[in-house]
């Protein structure tokens, strides 16, 4: 094979494949086409530019099926699609009315008198329609009176093309505005170049033009021009879907085609030594096309990464804006901030604004070049989440589409959880709120029952010492007026100061101490750093009487009651304010009544400041109950956090 041959038979490979793909991509440009309108989308230039699509679609399977036969040299094979033949050889004049209708359909709102435009598109098609009729009757059987007219035909064709050309290019300048947005201007410009393309190609035909490059020209320029009108002009959605699968395809069937070609020469052999070793050199063929059929999806995945970050601008793949998207809405306080975050990292992803309307908010219709998607809560519509255009006007495609799905869906499991979340919290309040007013209604039967108790007590006690020491009994009503004037002041409030508190329990416990006499002793230590924390009211006086109740009465010997506040700090919540009371009555019997006590809280006293712990301070405060043996002292400990005027305080 000589230099010539081989340039020959490459050239020949070259534009099969060419043409191949061209077929396969106006076969799948179709099919999306088609699924694009059926799910209502744009249908941008009419009835024009989808049949231009379909004529230019038979052009290149037609040409296909040339090479084709003509490498196989069968003069039968090439007659086995002579409708498809037909319908190329009637619709081959008509592309430039073609060209010339789209163009002035697509346009005619900027042009400046729409009369002659139309004229001149109108003389197009009354020129070109019987030159496809001839041209058909010709390839149809039928005798024409000038053996030569079939030929001279094909010549008038190009010439009504090139006329279509040049009506184009004017029509384009002529359509310019200078408020044309860049995407526009880029429009025209791509336009214009490949239409000036096609016209000096239809006058170098006439002048010298090879025929390998009369091939690629074919191949080019209408795969050129629909692929920019797909991408500007129809916006076709599936365009991405469309340039990756075109891409693997070329690459796939460059690959199968050079290595088909570069071992099927070397697969002849000498004769074997036995028969079935005929087939071993078929089988390591095929088997060295085993890597290249395992890699196809690695080699898509990165094709995919590829076309996404160079042609469509997209920062994340897939997976990535998913879990980019995810990780934004993780912290969210509430669900207007869940809302505000899903929009900030929506409008990053897509690179555009978003807005994230409820049902009953008036949002906007849909306008051009939006996406839109419907957000679902619990199986019903809650709102939608909106993606306005993109400054640049670099349209939303498939995968956009698809992406944006995958985000409502996100965000509706999302404010689904956010919603539960805060209707748990809500309950919680509500059943907070409910504790905290029964436990104040408790606290006022707890003053009108203790009130009478304490108060026959206290006049026995004073009745007894009038005859004798007057003079106490005269300080023991002072004590008893301070007591009952605490308990009126402190009726209608529940925060009291740990003074304040101290103070009362103090003159309490002094006229406990007349009733006692010398049985009881009291010692009262705080600390100065906590007499200004504030604490729930009669808290230590309860402690205080549950001390006397179930303490001192039962000792025979000496009683005493120890009251301590102090501040320690804690890690957990802050510094904490402890208060502590202790007995030297008998107690408890065993730890397990201690520890029973302590988890029910049982007696009135202690249950009803259990439960207004728990309303005020949730686990933050506690009430602890520890026997000592070896001291026989009895001690109940009540920690809360050291708040004072509403900020906590450090010692």
């Amino acid at each position: 094979m000589n230099l010539d041959q081989f340039i020959s038979q490459v050239l020949f490979l070259v534009t099969l494949i060419l043409h191949t793909f061209a077929a396969y991509a106006f076969l799948h440009l179709l099919y999306l086409q088609f699924r694009q309108y059926r799910l209502g989308g744009p249908a941008w230039g009419g009835w024009t530019w989808r049949v231009l699509t379909l004529v230019l679609a038979v052009h290149y399977f037609n040409q296909m099926w040339v090479f084709l036969t003509f490498a196989l040299s069968d003069a039968a094979t090439a007659q086995r699609l002579p409708a498809l033949n037909m319908v190329h050889v009637i619709t081959r004049p008509l592309i430039g009315p073609l060209l010339m209708q789209l163009f002035y359909t697509t346009e005619r709102s900027r042009l400046p008198d729409n009369r002659p435009w139309r004229a001149l598109v109108k003389a197009a098609w009354a020129f070109a329609i019987p030159i496809a009729v001839v041209r058909g009757l010709w390839f149809g059987g039928v005798p024409m009176l000038w053996a030569k007219l079939p030929k001279e035909l094909a010549g008038v064709s190009d010439a009504v093309l090139g006329a279509g050309a040049v009506y184009t290019l004017i029509v384009i300048w002529e359509s310019r505005r200078p408020e044309d947005s860049r995407s526009r201007r880029r429009h025209r410009q791509w336009y214009f170049g490949i239409v000036c393309t096609l016209f000096v190609y239809l006058i170098l035909q006439i002048v010298w033009w090879p025929a390998w490059l009369d091939s690629i020209a074919e191949f080019a320029l209408p795969l050129a021009f629909v692929l920019v009108t797909i991408y500007y002009g129809e916006r076709l959605t599936f365009f991405d879907v469309f340039a990756k699968s075109a891409l693997l395809f070329a690459i796939a069937l460059v690959i199968l085609i050079c290595y088909l070609t570069l071992m099927l020469p070397r697969l002849g052999f000498q004769e074997p030594v036995s028969r079935r070793l005929v087939l071993v050199p078929y089988w390591l063929t095929s088997l060295a096309l085993v890597p290249l059929v395992l890699g196809a999806p690695w080699t898509f995945a990165k094709l995919t990464s590829w076309a996404d970050r160079s042609w469509f601008g997209r920062r994340f793949s897939p997976a990535g804006a998913i879990e980019s998207f995810s990780e934004s809405l993780h912290g969210a306080s509430s669900e207007d901030d869940l809302l505000e975050r899903a929009e900030s990292a929506i409008s990053m992803i897509f690179r555009s604004t978003s807005c994230i309307d409820r049902l009953d908010s008036t949002a906007s219709g849909l306008s051009p070049g939006e996406l839109r998607e419907k957000i679902r809560v619990r199986g019903t519509p809650w709102g939608t989440v909106r993606v306005l255009p993109r400054n640049d006007e670099v349209p939303f495609l498939s995968q956009d589409v698809r992406q944006l799905g995958a985000f409502a869906a996100k965000l509706g499991s999302a404010l689904e959880a956010q919603i539960q979340r805060e209707d748990a919290l809500r309950r919680e309040q509500r059943e907070r709120q409910l504790l905290l007013n029964a436990a104040e209604a408790e606290l006022r039967a707890l003053r009108a029952r203790i009130n009478p108790h304490f108060l026959f007590n206290a006049l026995n006690a004073i009745a007894a010492l009038i005859p004798n020491k007057p003079n106490v009994a005269e300080h023991t009503i002072e004590q008893l007026a301070e007591v009952f004037r605490y308990t009126v002041r402190q009726a209608d409030r529940e925060w009291v100061s740990v003074a304040d508190e101290i103070e009362f329990v103090r003159s309490y416990l002094d006229i406990e101490r007349i009733r006692f006499g010398e049985r009881l002793q009291v010692r009262i230590e705080m600390e100065k750093s906590a007499a200004k924390v504030r604490i729930p009211a009669m808290t230590i006086q309860t402690l205080a009487e549950n001390a006397v109740k179930h303490g001192i009465t039962a000792v025979r010997d000496l009683g005493l009651i120890s009251v301590s506040a102090e501040l320690i700090a804690s890690q957990e919540h802050g510094s904490k304010a402890v208060i502590t009371v202790s007995d030297n009555g008998p107690g408890f019997l065993d730890a397990a009544a201690v520890s029973a006590t302590v988890r029910s809280g049982s007696g009135y006293g202690l249950r009803h400041i259990r439960e207004r712990l728990l309303a005020h301070y949730g686990q933050a405060a506690s009430l602890r109950i520890h026997r000592d043996p070896s001291s026989a002292t009895t001690f109940v400990s009540l920690e809360v956090p050291a708040v004072l005027n509403g900020e906590s305080c450090e010692s």
